[in-house]
């Protein structure tokens, strides 16, 4: 099968809105690819922000932010499994709201697509870990698969603004545990670093 890269810088103009918990500005892009065989369309919607640490303070557009959240860890016992639906997670984080909450971590687990969709409209920050809970470092395939399933969130959600913290998952163990997460940390921050 051919492939082509194409990278295009796209100007934002010299103010583009950012996003945060009091003004989630969204943008849509549109791309069309047009060849012999056809077109190709897409539409991709994404935030402008910048999560950062800047010593041991935590900031979004430069300015200092305060995490006041809490914990989801996959527990719908009504279905057996999380909604899948934009307007039921647009609930969940109106709920948290109205507890002064701005912020979710989804403990050892990623969410479906429509709780960052419905995160990037209600300006709600998101840790977003992979499904582990173990001994790492001892050259085990939980290794590999955290590096392979990292990647594949990062591919299909890393362009939602709400996606600002990915740790590895919860608890690591092992001999080398120091080791493997600072190579884990290394190598996220050296391939994207639009998140902590």
């Amino acid at each position: 099968k051919d492939t082509t890269n194409l990278e295009i810088d796209y100007p934002m103009g010299d103010h583009p809105l950012p996003w945060d918990e009091f003004h989630p500005n969204l943008y849509s892009l549109h791309i069309t690819i047009s060849n012999m065989n056809g077109e190709d369309t897409r539409k991709i919607d994404f935030g402008m922000r910048k999560f950062a640490a800047q010593g041991q303070q935590l900031t979004i557009n430069g300015r200092p932010i305060f995490l006041r959240g809490t914990l989801e860890c996959a527990i719908f016992p009504k279905t057996g499994y999380p909604p899948t639906d934009t307007s039921s997670w647009m609930r969940i984080f109106r709920i948290c709201r109205s507890y002064g909450l701005n912020h979710m971590r989804f403990h050892s687990w990623c969410p479906p697509e429509a709780a960052f969709e419905a995160a990037d409209r209600s300006g709600f920050y998101l840790s977003i870990e992979c499904s582990a809970w173990a001994t790492v470092g001892d050259h085990k395939p939980i290794d590999q698969f955290l590096y392979e399933e990292s990647n594949r969130i990062v591919n299909n959600f890393g362009n939602h603004p709400s996606f600002c913290m990915m740790p590895y998952g919860n608890e690591p163990g092992g001999d080398h545990l120091k080791e493997w997460l600072t190579a884990f940390v290394k190598y996220w921050k050296a391939k994207d670093g639009r998140r902590l």
